[in-house]
């Protein structure tokens, strides 16, 4: 682990971009410490060390997966997530505490995307118990883990192979009050991007429903088109097939 480290950490300072940091940590609104290596040359150095990385058994896994999300760094981090994810078959119900504990440290898409969408269906696979995680995100005060809740299932959806959609729809007809988050969002910023994130998470899901399976997101976008968020609508729809389109626009 320390001889990849140490190479980790000279790739890092040899390849840093300070105008790329700063700019990445403007967009990210991140807190962490950022090298500006572009995410290309990341997975280079990944690549390079991936056999050695494979050849861990758990407990040296989740070792390094926690040495490295305690570095300051964002890259050091995504490191952490990509072991975690060469992993993820390894992982069960009895991980989801650490699951919920990168989760919730994540505060931002960069890292969740990594982390939730990728390994969440693997726990639904092995344990259907998992789903009821999802039902008690939904309800958090933290939109980043309500986004989680939504965004848990893309992938099924996009296969069209295992998920609960009726779940999903739940929690997003859920979601169409946004009274809490100007209840526990104070700065106008935050509450905007809570809403933007929120209203954005379900429509993708919706979108990734659309392309497998048109009649179920059609059928959910008619009904519930009065109580969505515009942006909900607009990024759920726009890869139905044309003719349905057109009759949620009404020019059929």
């Amino acid at each position: 682990m320390n001889n990849i480290y140490g190479a980790y950490r000279n790739f890092l300072e040899e390849h840093a971009d300070k105008a790329r940091a700063e700019k990445e940590k403007a967009y990210l609104y991140s807190e962490l410490k950022h090298y500006g290596v572009s995410v290309w040359e990341r997975r280079k150095f990944f690549k390079k060390y991936e056999a050695e990385l494979s050849s861990l058994n758990k407990n040296e896994m989740l070792k390094m997966v926690n040495f490295y999300w305690t570095k300051p760094s964002h890259e050091e981090r995504s490191l952490a997530l990509s072991i975690l994810n060469l992993h993820k078959d390894k992982l069960t119900l009895k991980d989801m505490p650490l699951i919920e504990k990168l989760m919730r440290e994540s505060k931002g898409w960069a890292f969740l995307d990594s982390l939730i969408i990728s390994i969440m269906p693997v726990m639904f696979e092995k344990d259907p118990q998992a789903y009821e995680y999802l039902k008690k995100w939904i309800k958090d005060d933290d939109f980043w883990v309500r986004r989680s809740a939504l965004l848990a299932q893309v992938l099924p959806f996009r296969a069209n192979k295992g998920g609960d959609k009726n779940l999903f729809f739940e929690l997003a007809t859920s979601q169409f009050d946004e009274s809490w988050i100007e209840d526990k969002y104070k700065d106008p910023q935050n509450r905007k991007r809570a809403r933007f994130f929120i209203r954005k998470a379900i429509g993708w899901a919706i979108r990734e429903i659309s392309q497998k399976d048109p009649k179920t997101a059609f059928d959910f976008l008619k009904k519930h088109r009065g109580e969505m968020s515009g942006l909900s609508f607009r990024e759920g729809s726009r890869k139905l097939p044309e003719d349905l389109q057109n009759q949620l626009t009404g020019s059929a």
